[in-house]
Parts: structure tokens; C-alpha cells; sequence
């Protein structure tokens, strides 16, 4: 995903960088780059579990003060998803015994087959 991104230098010689779609993604860094790097993972950790996702704004459409910069910054959900750890609890189901076993003989993971049919039943 790709969004557009101000960058303010503020009065303590560092630079905050807001998102101009996603007002909660907010960091900033020591400089230009290292505020660009800190967005990233505040813009991915703010889309992370978001639905749906917001549009981008055009860049010709941002209006932006004189000490402002715009730049685009770019997060791979897939990468966020597989860093984030989400709190799990221990569920006891029972399955029928030959399902299971045809389940175990092809290595299928019982917890996330179970969370994936979750999600789908509840459509999230």
C-alpha cells in the first residue's frame, strides 16, 4: 500500500511525518529518512487491521504549508501481518476421528484452518 505523507521539522531539529488519509499513522525521526523508515511501520501498523482500506490522496490535491514536504510511502501488509503478533487462547474442539486423522496425514494445521473458517463465518 502506498500512501501520501507530510513531513514537518518541528523546534527540536526533528521531523514529524503525518499521514494525510490516515490521521492515527503519526511518528517522526532524527532525519528526513529516519521519519520516512518510522512512518512506515506507523502507517503499517495503522492499516494493519483496518477495513477497508482508504484511497490515497493525489498529491496535486494536498495542501501543504511552506516548511512541509510531501512524500510517498509504501508498507507491505503481508510483511506487517507476519510481524504482528496477535493474543491467541487454547480452544478444546472435537472432530469427527477419521476427519482428523485425514487432517493430520496431510500436515493441515488445525488452529488455523479452525481461525480461517472463523474468519470466514464471520466475515471479517
Amino acid at each position: 500500500m502506498t500512501y501520501p505523507a507530510l513531513i514537518t521539522p518541528d523546534e527540536h531539529n526533528t521531523y514529524d511525518i503525518e499521514f494525510v488519509d490516515i490521521p492515527e499513522a503519526l511518528s517522526f525521526g532524527n532525519s528526513i529518512n529516519d521519519a520516512v523508515i518510522h512512518g512506515q511501520e506507523a502507517l503499517g501498523l495503522a492499516l494493519y487491521s483496518r477495513k477497508p482500506l482508504p484511497a490515497a490522496t493525489a498529491i496535486e490535491n494536498i495542501n501543504k504549508e511552506d516548511n512541509q514536504m510531501i512524500v510517498i510511502v509504501s508498507v507491505d501488509l503481508n510483511i506487517i501481518k507476519s510481524q504482528v503478533k496477535e493474543p491467541t487462547i487454547h480452544k478444546n474442539v472435537t472432530v469427527p476421528a477419521d476427519l482428523a486423522e485425514q487432517a493430520q496425514q496431510q500436515g493441515i494445521n488445525f488452529s488455523a484452518t479452525l481461525s480461517d473458517a472463523l474468519r470466514e463465518k464471520l466475515d471479517i
